[in-house]
């Protein structure tokens, strides 16, 4: 949580650095972002594979430090029928890292450079006006220009949290993030040497300090951490069955974000289509930066769920497995309920500290208002669906996604745009996806079919 919050805060200044240049620029750094995670979200067929396998291997190694225990269990007539046999198919954590390597370059660079190219054409096509595009498209440009470094960066982060060792990404990011704060303000403004490069300039501070982050993640694995090791020797020796075991988990879950994200960014092509324009896609902007206050915190209870319950599955543990879950959830939600009532309360205050025009601010404020209202039903699908990821039951997520939020809300949005239903029919339209996709969640996840999951079968 707290590594996330020091992503949303680096976020959240960034919007406040480009603030004196206009409505127009705060638009293309909100418009520009949802586009940038909509490419993140495409390193989760990697990241999400990593920590179910790492999590899975683990839990295995700690298996046998059970056995006596569960001997001295049965002795006592107390038997063990929560204790299952782990699936057959968890491998050894040294080789994911190997494996994972390999798999940032293969799909990074291919990707870096078809949106490298597409920058230009992408915005035209979500109806960016002219005067956000023309900060917009160098800020993505630039941004993509270094997308593998944030690719080697999260995939390291996976690693490590996959293995229950959440100190070491912490400390990396805490100085990743210092680092980007002041490389931001010196390229945005300029400082001594370094020439103004206005909106631009957050994606350079971006990119550089992401590059240090990776760098820093490859001297702890050639250096060998606990269970993650990496040889340079070998780390290009493709083991393709556990690149498709990787990916098998990963892709769904890589799909399932990038129809959310993908989403997000239709429904700011949606909203700039609308009477109010770029007024409209500003405050979206400013509100689904402010929004990632749930999501982060959704996104660590993700994590925390999806190693937790995979070691547990590692373990044979599947009672425990279920438990930790469950857990996870209710605690989730009473921390969103907290944050949606903060964030309803703020709403004002927020939208006027990155929203000059007082129109606009009123109308930020609005969004924010339904963005946390719809943020405590996503946020707890966004754990359930961790839980369901330990166990390497990833696919729901990908069908879920697509009705609850491409079949229904994005429909829905743009007839109630046609219909001048704006702004607020188009953000309940925003906040009715959520609610549904929790649902399907929740009922996927008490089904149990998760605990019957073995390597291709479903």
């Amino acid at each position: 949580m707290v590594s996330n919050a020091l992503e949303l805060a680096v976020g959240l200044i960034d919007l406040w650095l480009v603030r004196p240049f206009g409505t127009s620029a705060t638009a293309a750094i909100g418009v520009g972002r949802q586009v940038t995670f909509l490419v993140e979200a495409m390193a989760v067929a990697i990241t999400s594979g990593v920590i179910t396998l790492v999590s899975q291997g683990v839990g295995t190694r700690e298996r046998s430090r059970m056995e006596d225990r569960e001997s001295r269990i049965e002795e006592d007539g107390i038997g063990r029928s929560s204790i299952l046999d782990p699936p057959s198919s968890i491998v050894k954590p040294d080789e994911v890292v190997r494996q994972s390597v390999g798999l940032v370059l293969l799909m990074g660079l291919p990707t870096t450079l078809a949106c490298y190219w597409l920058s230009g054409p992408l915005l035209v096509c979500l109806q960016v006006r002219d005067e956000t595009r023309d900060y917009a498209e160098p800020y993505l440009q630039v941004y993509f220009a270094g997308l593998i470094f944030t690719w080697g960066s999260l995939v390291g982060a996976a690693l490590f949290r996959g293995a229950g060792d959440v100190w070491t990404p912490l400390k990396l990011a805490m100085g990743v993030s210092l680092v980007q704060v002041v490389l931001d303000y010196s390229f945005i403004y300029g400082a001594g040497p370094v020439p103004t490069f206005e909106v631009s300039g957050a994606a350079l501070g971006a990119v550089c300090a992401r590059a240090l982050g990776m760098l820093a993640f490859l001297f702890l694995l050639l250096r060998g951490t606990g269970p993650l090791c990496l040889r340079w020797s070998s780390f290009l020796a493709f083991d393709w069955t556990l690149i498709g075991s990787t990916l098998r988990i990963g892709v769904p879950m890589a799909l399932a974000n990038v129809l959310r994200h993908g989403s997000r960014v239709v429904f700011l092509a949606i909203t700039g289509a609308s009477a109010l324009g770029v007024s409209l896609q500003a405050a979206v902007g400013v509100a689904l930066q402010v929004r990632l206050i749930g999501v982060l915190v959704a996104l660590a209870f993700q994590t925390a769920s999806a190693t937790l319950v995979g070691q547990a599955i590692g373990q044979g543990d599947y009672q425990q497995a279920e438990m930790l879950a469950r857990r996870s959830v209710r605690l989730l939600a009473l921390l969103m309920g907290s944050i949606a009532g903060i964030l309803i309360v703020l709403a004002g205050p927020l939208a006027r500290s990155f929203l000059d025009a007082p129109e606009v601010a009123g109308l930020g404020a609005n969004v924010i208002r339904w963005f946390a209202v719809a943020q405590f039903f996503s946020a707890l699908s966004i754990a359930t669906q961790g839980a369901l990821m330990g166990a390497g039951d990833t696919l729901p997520a990908m069908r879920y996604t697509l009705l609850s939020e491409w079949c229904l809300m994005l429909p829905l949005s743009y007839l109630l745009v046609v219909l001048d239903w704006v702004p607020h029919g188009v953000l309940a339209a925003w906040a009715l996806a959520p609610a549904l996709t929790l649902a399907l969640m929740q009922r996927r996840f008490r089904s149990g079919r998760w605990k019957a999951l073995r390597e291709g079968v479903a």
